[in-house]
């Protein structure tokens, strides 16, 4: 028996904490979507609910600050909510960023705040000391010898200045990626576990800050070391560090046979609320799928598995769509891919009911500018990689950057800042069809009519849909397939950037075909060009068809994340339809399939399986699936084509578009002239020459 072991098997008897944390970087929720969740969470067999967001100035920044009497209502509000629907409402502190640990008068106020607190009905809470720096100030020196044993020395007083409630700790080095020197030899992790009191439980992210798979052999070197089992604080959905993915997948990469190690586990999820349904209907799903705790290793079919057999089972079971098809050596109690086909079917309950978005939006203070992100990693060469995926890159290398840092983008807005506008102004407009290249001079009539008769026919199917067509349980998980988890990316969102790499390195055969030669070659890229405009019709589709749901909020959350994708697309079906024309200069075909040495794509070498590793954090892989998209398309030095910034409020109203032709010429003037006053009419500045403006630009 290991250490871990012996300390698993003497504590008391506890429920199993299990919930979600509000702890990531960015707009808090609203009192309306926190009850919201209290009822999802009573639904779903879920006991906790954390109070921590970031960027709400009380919690962090102006710590010290006591609540004014409407911020009083409005927190005893929430604890009752939480109590009526069984939920434990957590109350977090973040000291961290400017206490003087050897101050009698910031310990006065830790307590004088906390109280205020208990006076609102709360009875568990947390201190938080995540996201700092580790270093005690001259004053604290000469009191104190380690940072740890300040942060005990203070955690203690309060606690039992409190009366010994539920508690919390999140330590500075809360993962073991942050661990120094590591897990096992570090002075402040084992100070933590000799000094902090028992009864304290500590937060805990994994072996990284996003984790993406916790093992039985982890969490007991991790309990051997702070002398208790710990409460994992999971950012598996957490989004805060990419503005251009959420996470809709399910929870996964944690056994069920794990649960006896923990005291609990508190997922903190997407910032978007309505983007959390799935991870938290999963984790509840997880959550009772090993209700009697056993540790010994699981009997099937007659045979003693190990854990370590447990853990290799989660890397193999997403591969299996039913019980049916599972191995029978598989555990079957908690499955993530038939977790998420339950999730997605409660969900559609929640789409279908009717909810607008929330008004009050809760207050913000800024923690700091957002970091520049470094580019991506490049992967090692991989040996035995697809043959479809060949580029040649050089060695990885990983960019240095915080774990810890606040990592979004001030390109993209917020869509929680918008309102919602039923009936958009008549010049608003969204681009929803598919913009086409101008034909070039080489280009002959009978190319410019197929590209406009092909385009009109995405066009019709995507403008012209039966008005009786609602958004239905499919549409949703092709939804899901492009948000899917950090580590993995839906089976649609994959075949996409396959199929797109193919077509844009193969596409020299449609020049041969043209040319008479290679006409085998040349028709299977049609087919496959033809395929990859379905699916990208059928997108389309769905985002028309989600932001038509009667639950209005799930459309406000996610309008900024569906713009981006519908964009991206229809720039990638723009790309295609051009490279179908095969106008491509024969000296320029080779640099279609040609590896870029600084910018390595979804198919080089080894860079999937860097990806779903889980080596790496995932904020080096940037943008999801559509950064994948971005970095396989030609736009070296066109980056501005993807920094478009969403409308500010959301917009049904389509136009599409067409191919540009010589009859538009008189059009297209007439719009510079009327325009060219700063945007203002032109038409009596040049009255004798109104082409000038034109001709000039």
């Amino acid at each position: 028996m290991t250490a871990g072991e012996e300390i698993l098997d003497n504590r008391p008897q506890r429920k199993f904490v299990c919930g979600a944390v509000e702890g990531f970087y960015g707009r808090p929720w609203t009192t309306e979507q926190r009850k919201i969740l209290f009822e999802w969470l009573k639904k779903m067999k879920m006991n906790t609910y954390m109070y921590a967001p970031k960027d709400d100035c009380k919690h962090r920044a102006f710590w010290r600050d006591l609540y004014s009497v409407e911020e009083a209502e409005n927190l005893t509000s929430l604890i009752e909510a939480a109590k009526e629907n069984g939920v434990e409402f957590v109350y977090a502190l973040s000291p961290g960023l400017d206490i003087t640990f050897s101050s009698a008068k910031d310990v006065q106020f830790l307590k004088r705040k906390l109280e205020q607190v208990t006076s609102f009905g709360c009875t568990a809470f947390a201190l938080l000391f995540d996201d700092i720096e580790p270093g005690l100030s001259e004053t604290d020196r000469s009191v104190f010898q380690s940072f740890g044993s300040a942060q005990v020395s203070v955690t203690n007083e309060v606690y039992q200045h409190l009366g010994q409630p539920q508690f919390y700790f999140c330590p500075t080095e809360y993962c073991s990626s942050r661990a120094v020197p590591n897990l096992l030899a570090s002075d402040y992790l084992n100070t933590l576990g000799a000094k902090l009191l028992k009864d304290i439980d500590i937060l805990w992210t994994g072996p990284k800050v996003i984790s993406k798979k916790l093992t039985i052999q982890h969490l007991q070197e991790v309990s051997s070391v702070i002398k208790r089992p710990p409460v994992i604080w999971d950012n598996i959905h957490a989004n805060d560090y990419d503005p251009r993915r959420m996470f809709l997948g399910p929870f996964d990469g944690r056994s069920p046979e794990v649960i006896p190690y923990l005291r609990g586990l508190l997922t903190n999820p997407n910032c978007e609320f309505e983007a959390n349904y799935v991870a938290l209907h999963t984790l509840g799903q997880w959550s009772v799928s090993n209700n009697d705790g056993v540790k010994k290793d699981i009997i099937a079919d007659g045979e003693h598995l190990s854990p370590v057999a447990s853990d290799i089972r989660l890397e193999t079971e997403s591969e299996y769509g039913s019980n049916e098809d599972l191995p029978s050596r598989i555990d079957r109690r908690y499955q993530p891919r038939l977790a998420l086909k339950q999730a997605l079917n409660d969900w559609m309950q929640e789409i279908n009911t009717n909810r607008l978005p929330p008004r009050v939006v809760a207050p913000l203070t800024t923690t700091g500018p957002p970091i520049p992100i470094p580019p991506i990693p490049t992967p090692a060469v991989d040996p035995g990689a697809s043959p479809l995926c060949t580029d040649d890159v050089p060695p990885f290398t990983v960019p240095p950057i915080s774990p810890t840092t606040n990592l979004v983008d001030s390109t993209i807005p917020s869509d929680t800042d918008s309102e919602i506008s039923d009936d958009p102004e008549p010049m608003e407009y969204v681009p929803t069809s598919l913009p086409c290249k101008e034909p070039s001079p080489e280009t002959s009539p009978e190319d410019v009519m197929q590209v406009e008769t092909e385009v009109s026919a995405v066009v019709d199917k995507d403008c012209c849909m039966m008005s009786s067509e609602c958004f239905s349980r499919d549409d949703l998980g092709l939804f899901v397939d492009f948000f899917y988890t950090p580590f993995d990316h839906g089976m649609t969102g994959v075949q996409l950037l396959q199929d797109l790499h193919y077509l844009k390195s193969n596409a020299g055969v449609v020049v041969q075909g043209r040319n008479k030669s290679n006409l085998d070659e040349a028709s299977a890229w049609m087919e496959a060009a033809d395929k990859f405009l379905e699916v990208v019709h059928k997108v389309n589709n769905m985002i028309r068809l989600i932001q038509q749901i009667p639950n209005v909020a799930v459309v406000h959350e996610f309008f900024s994340y569906l713009w981006d994708l519908q964009g991206l697309l229809q720039l990638c079906a723009c790309y295609v339809q051009w490279l179908k024309l095969g106008q491509i200069k024969e000296s320029a075909i080779p640099r279609l399939s040609e590896p870029s040495p600084n910018s390595p794509t979804w198919c080089s070498k080894g860079y999937k399986d860097l990806f779903h590793s889980g080596d790496q954090e995932p904020w080096v892989f940037r943008g999801g699936v559509q950064g994948e998209i971005q970095r396989l398309l030609p736009s070296d030095g066109a980056h501005d084509l993807f920094l478009m910034r969403p409308p500010e409020v959301i917009l049904r109203k389509m136009y599409c578009y067409r191919p540009y032709l010589a009859t538009d010429e008189s059009l297209v003037y007439n719009i510079c002239l009327r325009t060219c006053d700063d945007g203002m009419d032109g038409t009596e500045v040049f009255p004798d020459f109104p082409d000038l403006i034109a001709d000039r630009r």
